[in-house]
């Protein structure tokens, strides 16, 4: 495996549920804040070899509290935890009582995610602490405050998270020299050249946000929700936004002694871009994924993801160390969109119309939009014409509310300022494909699983509602005899199990996906497991 540099984890929240012992841990936490701090508490501790101050109050809740529970108050109250670590190391907790049917003071029932069944709903929220130390960090927080107000709390409280439980944020980082962060946020660099891209392809949404107020980089963030980032890598799902990020201050120069003076560079997971949260026992796949996009995108920006101080700086948290987490090395997927999107452009040069190429050239050259109604007059023809080849150039340009537009700007940059040498551009673009086409096949030589799916023409889409129901499904036709000459299938899915065991995935995963495939010598296959047809 190679070595590639270990983010270190940012910032997350997570809604950590408990339920074995009901509501009884909430009872005792009233009891310690209420009855024996006073309402608030604080104690500076040490935990893991660490000193740490822990501060706990309260705050009042929208719940009321049912008439067994025997409290003379309109709402219950939250218990609300708070750590400050070194460095910056933060959590704050917020600890909520929770049970079947809850309603407001007013009586009007109340709709809060809950699985049901009494129990506790902490809301997480951290700052350079590993997710595998939050719940860990909240016991160890409580018992400090227990431990000076002489109480006890039961060992077995707040120690495992329910299933239900699940994170909202996560981000891993890694701080790297200017130098190389302004490979990732200038005009050529990976975030514009994927935004170039990607940015209309039907049915991708989209957020770009660069802020080069203090200087160049200050803040880029690119948004990239599932859709988008199934483009990166197949198997990748979690949506999550690219963002490099100076402090509020930025230092004038780069200095060795001060860490704060370089950038970071994060890839994180939020709820808002993806659609879903995810659940907490999923934590360890998420934080791969986040890795996986976070080393790729670096070694297509040309920065180097080996470890090396030449290129990474170490602060208060983020060592310059080798990560244990595999991922997967992939080819930089702009050589083959660029190329996907010039062989199409070379195709509707070919049959271009005389009108074709006005209309082009006055899109073009016009901002790359205007009305049909301009265009029509500008050409000097009828506008049943102008539909007519605008229907003729469909994978070119297309028409927005009367709006007549580039279907890229990709395509748009290329046909801008070549218009008039149409001949010359479509000699250029056979060039250009033929370079990339040899480009892509080249980075493919590290990715064992990109050339397997390539050779069989297959790919991981979703048929079904839900992540649980993956299905790959192949362009290829298979076969379920081994004497006929197209490809036996059951010794192709065990190629394809080998070649993701080998980028460090679960072989489990890969043994549930679905398939669907046109099979000779039998029947096709629909949404058989993989499992089933490699006999496990």
């Amino acid at each position: 495996m190679r070595e590639h540099i270990r983010p270190h984890v940012h910032e997350s929240k997570a809604y950590l549920h408990f339920g074995e012992n009901d509501l009884s841990p909430y009872w005792t936490l009233r009891n310690l804040v209420i009855h024996e701090l006073d309402g608030h508490g604080e104690v500076t501790t040490e935990i893991d070899g660490e000193p740490w101050h822990v501060e706990i109050g309260y705050s009042d809740s929208a719940i009321a509290p049912r008439p067994s529970d025997s409290i003379q108050r309109d709402v219950l109250r939250d218990w609300e935890l708070h750590l400050e670590g070194p460095g910056k190391a933060k959590a704050h907790f917020q600890i909520r009582a929770r049970y079947d049917d809850m309603r407001g003071p007013d009586g009007d029932s109340k709709s809060i995610p809950w699985p049901g069944g009494e129990g506790l709903d902490v809301f997480a929220q951290s700052s350079n602490v590993s997710l595998d130390r939050v719940p860990w960090l909240l016991r160890q927080a409580i018992d400090s405050l227990a431990d000076a107000a002489g109480v006890d709390i039961n060992a077995s409280y707040l120690r495992q998270p329910l299933p239900s439980s699940n994170i909202t944020t996560v981000e891993y980082y890694v701080r790297l020299r200017r130098q190389y962060a302004q490979k990732l946020v200038r005009s050529d660099g990976i975030m514009y050249r994927l935004m170039h891209l990607l940015a209309d392809e039907q049915g991708i949404e989209w957020i770009y946000k660069a802020d080069n107020t203090e200087i160049v980089g200050y803040r880029h963030a690119f948004d990239l929700p599932p859709s988008a980032l199934a483009k990166l890598g197949p198997d990748l799902s979690a949506g999550c936004r690219l963002k490099t990020y100076h402090p509020k201050h930025v230092r004038s120069e780069e200095t060795e002694d001060d860490p704060l003076s370089s950038p970071k560079y994060g890839v994180a997971f939020h709820r808002s871009i993806d659609g879903e949260s995810r659940p907490w026992s999923e934590r360890d796949e998420l934080r791969r994924q986040l890795e996986d996009v976070l080393v790729n995108t670096l070694e297509w920006a040309d920065v180097p993801t080996e470890p090396e101080p030449m290129t990474y700086v170490s602060d208060s948290h983020f060592a310059v160390a080798a990560s244990d987490v595999e991922v997967a090395r992939r080819s930089d997927p702009t050589p083959a969109l660029e190329a996907q999107q010039e062989s199409m452009l070379l195709h509707v040069l070919d049959d271009l119309t005389p009108t074709g190429k006005d209309v082009l050239e006055e899109v073009a050259t016009d901002g790359g939009r205007k009305h049909y109604r301009d265009l029509a007059d500008a050409t000097d023809s009828s506008v049943s014409t102008i539909y007519r080849v605008l229907d003729e150039m469909n994978e070119v340009v297309k028409s927005d509310r009367g709006m007549v537009k580039f279907t890229s700007e990709k395509i748009r940059q290329e046909i801008v300022g070549m218009v008039e040498r149409l001949d010359e551009l479509k000699e250029s673009t056979v060039d250009r494909v033929a370079e990339l086409a040899n480009i892509d096949l080249r980075s493919r030589a590290d990715s064992a699983l990109e050339k397997w799916m390539a050779k069989y023409g297959s790919r991981l889409v979703n048929v079904y509602e839900g992540r649980e129901a993956q299905t790959l499904r192949f362009d290829a036709v298979l076969s379920e005899l081994r004497s006929l000459q197209e490809p036996y299938v059951e010794r192709v899915l065990e190629a394809g199990l080998g070649a993701w065991t080998s980028t460090g995935r679960d072989a489990l995963t890969f043994k549930e996906f679905r398939v669907e495939a046109d099979v000779r010598g039998g029947t096709d296959i629909k949404g058989r497991r993989v499992g089933s047809i490699i006999g496990w």
